[in-house]
């Protein structure tokens, strides 16, 4: 059974690989078990192609129900199914080097890609080793019969050269892949790759499911940015991101019940802002929007779900917040002071200079083609040489942090927590200004400096294409 790309991408030094689910008793198949929402065959298949695949051939056990294959919805990966068995196995032709994964090994795509971008290095058979994880102590080491120095063991991730064996023969051999690899990888020329114990693990049952899954949501733990986000947030999203995972509750409707909901709500309290328990509920709702807002991106990442789409909706619906939030606040303002037009004119003014950067940021975003504005801050600081950079420059990769959710939110929700709205209030008009005379500075900088990379490459990508003149080179 076949999935056809409507496209290909361009070809690159491994893009192909087979993943081996060996047979397991009826009751369990291992391509049922779910780690963190997805099936092994789901997971397997998006790992890798996450890795960079765009071919994956998946051998699934013998008389496995053809009726429960993952979709596929990427329309770049071409995926082939075949059973041990089937008559047409012969067709699973490799001609080009491709990674071999077993269906029992959940990886984070990380791990992969390293092992990837390692080649082969003239070996015929790389296998990548680390601390032993595993359930299974038959799992073997390609270099001999007995474990690898220090009790290292295979994660079950191997580059394979075409010609070390066919992937026809991996699918008709009835031992199992690992009887397999021993009994025709010895003969070749073999090395080993290490990985850290912490990117994958061996899923058997439910218990080793679940340790899985924590290993996952430890990695997007780690890659968490923004201090509050990081040292704060995370410690209570993780753990309600991970009752999320396993339900069918997705990344966008996170965003929008669980972030933007509450955020409104939060923005509609403050608009009679004479009552400390009405602050004191804003203050709490803004800070829980901000620490929710990193479920939907982790859910997204541990599921492997991410898509562009999801990236522009959770910008968006971030910045309804910011701005609902601040003109609930300018007519809490006018709630305080009824007489008062200045506070509204000021109000006024800051929403502008805040619609006016997002308008750049966004402008930006769509240049770069990317669905988050918080690749702004860090461009500033790659993109433009160190003597190129004057005051707004050097304003916004010092303070910058200021302005990111995380942060700002804390701040909000403290000040309000404390009774101090009018502070708040004041404290933002000043920001919004200030952050929106930075961006307006150091755009056209940054958009011209884009433009100039997008053009370098085109000059190098028709340089390699052009063709040669080999009477000139004579």
């Amino acid at each position: 059974m076949r999935h056809t790309p409507s496209k290909k991408r361009t070809a690159d030094v491994i893009k192909q690989g087979i993943l081996v689910f060996d047979d397991a008793p009826a009751d369990t198949p291992h391509t049922d078990l779910k780690v963190a929402g997805r099936t092994l065959l789901q997971r397997g298949i998006r790992t890798m192609a996450k890795a960079g695949l765009e071919r994956i051939w998946v051998i699934l056990p013998q008389d496995h129900p053809t009726n429960a294959l993952p979709s596929v919805q990427d329309p770049d990966i071409q995926i082939e199914f075949t059973t041990r068995g089937d008559a047409n196995v012969s067709a699973l032709a490799l001609d080009t080097p491709f990674l071999l994964l077993a269906g029992d090994s959940v990886h984070h795509h990380t791990s992969l890609s390293a092992l990837i971008a390692s080649d082969l290095q003239k070996a015929d058979f790389v296998a990548q080793i680390s601390d032993a994880t595993a359930l299974d102590d038959q799992r073997w080491i390609p270099t001999a019969d007995q474990p690898a120095p220090n009790g290292q063991i295979a994660t079950g991730a191997f580059l394979c050269a075409p010609s070390l064996f066919t992937a026809s023969a991996i699918a008709k051999n009835n031992e199992g892949l690992w009887a397999y690899l021993r009994d025709n990888a010895q003969a070749h020329t073999v090395r080993t790759e290490e990985t850290s114990c912490n990117l994958w693990q061996q899923v058997t049952d439910k218990a080793s499911a679940r340790t899985a899954k924590d290993m996952l949501f430890d990695q997007v733990s780690k890659s968490t940015s923004g201090t509050v986000a990081r040292y704060l947030n995370v410690k209570i999203s993780v753990p309600f991101s991970k009752l999320i995972v396993d339900t069918g509750i997705s990344p966008n409707m996170v965003t929008f019940f669980l972030v933007l909901c509450p955020g409104l709500l939060g923005a509609y309290i403050v608009t009679q802002p004479d009552n400390y328990l009405r602050l004191f509920a804003a203050g709490l709702l803004w800070q829980l929007a901000s620490i929710l807002d990193g479920c939907d991106g982790e859910v997204a990442r541990v599921k492997l779900a991410e898509s562009k789409f999801g990236a522009w909706f959770d910008t968006v619906t971030d910045n309804l917040a910011y701005i609902g939030g601040y003109s609930a606040m300018i007519i809490g303002m006018r709630w305080l002071y009824p007489g008062a037009n200045f506070p509204v004119y000021a109000g006024v003014s800051a929403i502008a200079s805040m619609v006016l950067t997002l308008g750049l940021l966004y402008v930006y975003a769509l240049k770069t083609g990317t669905g988050s504005l918080q690749y702004y801050l860090g461009d500033l600081g790659s993109k433009v040489p160190k003597g190129e950079k004057d005051w707004s420059y050097r304003l916004l990769e010092r303070f910058g942090f200021i302005t990111k959710r995380d942060f700002l939110s804390l701040v909000i929700a403290t000040g309000l927590i404390a009774n101090q709205f009018e502070t708040v209030f004041w404290f933002l008009l000043v920001l919004i200004h200030l952050a929106a005379l930075g961006v307006l500075t150091t755009h056209f900088r940054l958009m011209g400096d884009q433009a100039s990379e997008a053009e370098q490459q085109l000059q190098l990508s028709a340089l390699s294409t052009a063709p040669v003149n080999r009477e000139e080179i004579a």
